[in-house]
């Protein structure tokens, strides 16, 4: 029998590894991110020395913000609880948004140069946060040297939310198919960013979009990737921003006493996977539509951060929303982030939510049910291999009640949110009540009772005090008789 030397044997493993199919892999831990998303110019200027034609008063002009002033802020994101930071395109450019791409494999000198890229890379990596990049795939500024030299490269005028009579790309073509998809891989190498956000629209073919990422899982197997566009991936699916959850749950939480079943309705079609938001970069400010109905911002945020956060997808928040930022206007809001103002109340409301879902694998991972509604108020829960959270949200304009009998026997729900304890009834029935515009999460835990131990401590204390001030007023009598 012939025998294999070990240079065989490797050969022979190779051979196999090549040979066989790629099977595309994406990291389960996808479902655990949280993103916050950065219009880079609109950020902090952290490189004065880059700031060419800079003009903070005009609201049309590069107002100064980098890639350096992303690095300065690094800390104060992971202290929200954010995963991952999604900026906006950084490629050369010809408009502050960067939505004007001139050359797809160069960084724009007032965003900071590939060494900064690179920089704020390792950075965040170091704090456990990852960096994707917007990768725009339906138009290029008017300026594009292709509009010359490639014109097969390019379609016909369209109009979006960034502008009318853009110059589209004709992604039908396959060289300039291939050359994106190039572009993708170049800078996931160059400069070891994570993944992409990447904004297609509906003339981009569905099968350029699967090789796109095909070819990108192929050589990163964990590289984040969203689809910002009107249709998903239907053979082959990929997360995407999901544009009709936004509408809905927009609509739901402006205002209190609406009921959240729309949104219900929309659980079956929702991936854990999918990027879910309440306001972006192309749309109104979620506070501005809360104002309009005469509602608090921050009560309004709280409950719809309490859902976005505890629902099939990922969370997706725009940079100030922290601060409850409202432009004042029924158009996007493109003013640099207003970080250092705004209810800190809400800041820390969103880092608990942060770390409730981090400690708990059922909200992101697990499936999730209806429980119950009481007019406006509505009970689930989310469950994973043996854990389950139940949450409520009481959107209604009074108290409700919900009651639930599913909990073993002898447990208790644990509210985080508002340190809320529910115990079992006589009946056998748990209620949970809120107050109106409230929101909390249970967890179920062993009923430990009254905690007669701190309750002795109380009343010994107290029971000190009082006699303390009994024996001081008799002493003061009886100084007060001689």
């Amino acid at each position: 029998m012939k025998k294999y030397t070990s240079l065989s044997i490797i050969l022979l493993v190779a051979w196999i590894a090549v040979m066989l199919p790629k099977v595309e892999v994406q990291a389960e831990s996808m479902e655990e991110e949280s993103v916050y998303y950065i219009m880079v110019d609109r950020f902090v200027n952290g490189d004065v020395s880059n700031d060419r034609n800079v003009d903070v008063e005009n609201n049309e002009a590069f107002n100064g913000g980098d890639i350096q002033g992303i690095i300065k802020k690094l800390d104060y994101i992971k202290q929200l609880g954010f995963t991952t930071i999604n900026i906006s395109p950084i490629m050369s450019n010809d408009a502050y948004h960067g939505f004007y791409i001139n050359d797809y494999r160069s960084i724009d000198h007032r965003f900071g140069t590939v060494d900064d890229l690179k920089e704020l890379v390792a950075e965040a990596h170091k704090r456990d946060i990852k960096v994707i990049i917007d990768m725009v795939l339906t138009h290029v500024s008017k300026t594009h040297p292709w509009l010359g030299s490639q014109p097969n490269w390019i379609g016909d005028s369209i109009s979006n939310s960034w502008g009318d009579d853009l110059a589209s790309l004709n992604t039908d073509n396959p060289d300039l198919q291939s050359y994106l998809i190039e572009t993708t891989l170049y800078w996931m190498e160059e400069t070891d960013i994570d993944g992409y956000r990447i904004y297609v629209d509906d003339t981009t073919p569905i099968t350029f979009i699967e090789s796109l990422q095909e070819e990108v899982h192929l050589v990163h197997p964990n590289a984040i990737l969203f689809v910002d566009s009107f249709h998903p991936v239907e053979s082959n699916p990929t997360p995407i921003i999901n544009d009709r959850a936004y509408k809905i749950s927009t609509t739901v939480f402006s205002k209190s006493g609406n009921d959240l079943q729309p949104l219900v309705d929309l659980w079956d079609s929702q991936s854990n996977k999918d990027g879910v938001y309440l306001d972006n970069q192309e749309t109104t400010r979620f506070t501005r539509e809360a104002v309009k109905e005469g509602e608090n911002p921050t009560t309004r945020w709280k409950l719809a951060l309490t859902y976005l956060y505890t629902t099939p997808g990922i969370p997706v928040i725009y940079q100030g929303t922290e601060s409850t930022m409202d432009n004042g206007m029924d158009l996007p809001d493109h003013r640099t982030a207003q970080l250092n103002s705004g209810d800190e109340d809400l800041r820390n409301y969103m880092e608990q939510l942060a770390a409730i879902r981090e400690e708990f694998p059922a909200i992101s991972h697990g499936d999730i049910e209806l429980v119950e509604h009481n007019n406006a108020m509505t009970l689930y829960k989310r469950m994973y291999k043996d854990e389950t959270v139940y949450v409520a949200i009481n959107n209604d304009t009074t108290t409700r009640v919900i009651g639930i009998t599913d909990i073993p026997e002898g447990m208790q729900l644990n509210g985080l949110l508002q340190d809320n304890i529910v115990r079992e009834q006589k009946d056998g029935e748990y209620k949970i009540a809120l107050q109106r515009e409230t929101a909390d999460i249970f967890v179920i835990q062993e009923d430990q009772g009254m905690n007669w131990l701190f309750i002795s401590f109380v009343v010994l204390v107290l029971g000190g005090f009082v006699v303390t001030v009994i024996l001081l007023s008799r002493k003061n009598k009886q100084n007060d008789e001689e």
